[in-house]
């Protein structure tokens, strides 16, 4: 006959069982454990990233905007109006293109492009590392450069303003021409955006293209 367990005591069946239960109990307990702090080390490194990025924007936007701004206005003054005209047009279209830019990184559709890196495709990699990096991406393209571009085209046009309009009434032409300039920048980059939301992942494969030095 099989030898009963007294009352209120375990087999060594069910003590060995139960102590298995503890130890993966506790296995998990330290898996879980870590993989809280593992967490918790990544938030922390990419609050810090993120605060390095800020100061490094704010930084690179106050010196390239005062050099910038100070330098289109001598350099624009000593141009032929012919010449002046165009780069300041070329400057406006660099300010609306990042503005695409940057907005269609933060909207694109990551799964295009993690096929195409499947396949090795540089095309593909760059757009991966575009959309995944899309908050320094997107602040890079719209704040600092699609920003700087506006403030350069407003002292450009104020410079190229002062150069063709001398003598009475300047004042009033110069404003006018600014605020010519401002309306086109303001309209191009809605057009722009209208662009960028509805061909997001296009815009960031040129993008990516580019990047890539037009390989695929």
């Amino acid at each position: 006959m099989e030898k009963k367990e007294p009352p209120g005591e375990y087999s060594e069946k069910d003590k060995n069982n139960i102590k298995k239960q503890n130890k993966k109990a506790s296995d998990n307990n330290i898996t879980s454990s870590k993989n809280r702090n593992s967490l918790g080390r990544k938030l922390l490194l990419k609050k810090r990233s993120q605060k390095r990025w800020i100061i490094t924007a704010f930084a690179l936007s106050f010196c390239i905007t005062a050099v910038l701004s100070f330098g289109s206005g001598e350099v624009v003054s000593e141009l032929d109006v012919f010449v002046a005209i165009p780069v300041l047009l070329f400057i406006i279209f660099v300010g609306i293109v990042f503005d695409m830019v940057g907005l269609a990184v933060a909207i694109a559709d990551i799964k295009p492009f993690n096929s195409m890196a499947s396949r090795r495709l540089k095309t593909g990699k760059k757009g991966v590392w575009l959309i995944k990096n899309a908050e320094k991406v997107s602040s890079f393209c719209g704040d600092l450069i699609g920003d700087i571009s506006g403030v350069l085209s407003g002292a450009t046009g104020a410079a190229l303003a002062a150069k063709l309009f001398i003598g009475r009434g300047s004042v009033l032409l110069t404003l006018a021409m600014t605020s010519l300039i401002a309306a086109t920048m303001v309209g191009s980059k809605a057009i722009g955006k209208l662009l960028a939301v509805k061909h997001s992942d296009k815009i960031v494969l040129y993008t990516a293209r580019v990047l890539s030095g037009f390989k695929k």
